[in-house]
């Protein structure tokens, strides 16, 4: 298996955190893909067929089957529903085929300088800067800000806030910071063999040791312990 990421181009880049490339050759251990409160648009160059993958709030599991050639596009939070051009709730937790997204869509293979095109000519712009704001706002506490706070900061009511993170982000304020929080663990767990999940746990925000548990048990399916052994 390979894997590769590539920036996008300077138009994009406020909108598409990257593009991707999976190369398999054989048939592989399953692999477990985890929420990141961000949708992909996939290619599959050997069919030609795309699909959407909305937001995650639980574990994908992928089983590679033999030689596959995938491309993709990794959105930034909030970003795919300017190309999509749906709410994205209606896709959360979904893959969808991308002809029932994408009108017009024709089978064909991709590659990103023909994917970049096709997302600028679909590319819709015209977003409220607030939504933005909280987006990046719950982002940069590492998912700690409280929601409530965070609409104060943006202008906005609770209510219109969680409408709007449905359409544009495909879940709830509250359940996308706690998805940034979970990945925030995930990224900066120590290299060390022992780690004290207590001490991790206060210093993300958890409640207690049990809530991490029961967050890493709904968003990644495993235990923090057997998800740090996994991938020591």
């Amino acid at each position: 298996m390979s894997y590769r990421e590539i920036l996008p181009s300077d138009a994009l880049r406020p909108w598409v955190e990257c593009f991707w490339k999976r190369e398999d050759e054989l048939p592989g251990s399953e692999v477990r893909v985890l929420p990141d409160g961000c949708a992909d648009v996939i290619f599959d160059l050997s069919s030609g067929n795309g699909l959407v993958v909305g937001t995650m709030t639980k574990p994908l599991l992928y089983q590679p089957r033999g030689r596959s050639q995938l491309i993709g596009v990794r959105f930034r939070p909030g970003r795919a529903a300017a190309f999509l051009r749906i709410p994205l709730a209606d896709i959360t937790d979904a893959r969808v085929p991308l002809g029932e997204v994408w009108k017009g869509f024709t089978r064909e293979l991709f590659d990103v300088a023909e994917m970049e095109a096709e997302l600028l000519r679909r590319l819709d712009p015209d977003r409220d800067r607030r939504i933005d704001h909280a987006i990046a706002r719950l982002v940069s506490s590492g998912g700690k800000a409280r929601v409530d706070a965070v609409a104060e900061e943006a202008g906005l009511s609770r209510q219109h806030l969680a409408r709007q993170f449905l359409h544009h982000v495909g879940v709830s304020p509250k359940t996308f910071a706690r998805v940034v929080r979970f990945r925030n663990v995930i990224e900066t767990l120590p290299s060390r063999d022992e780690v004290d999940w207590a001490d991790v746990a206060l210093e993300h925000g958890y409640y207690d040791q049990s809530h991490l548990i029961s967050d890493f048990r709904e968003l990644g399916g495993v235990t923090p312990s057997s998800f740090h052994f996994s991938n020591r």
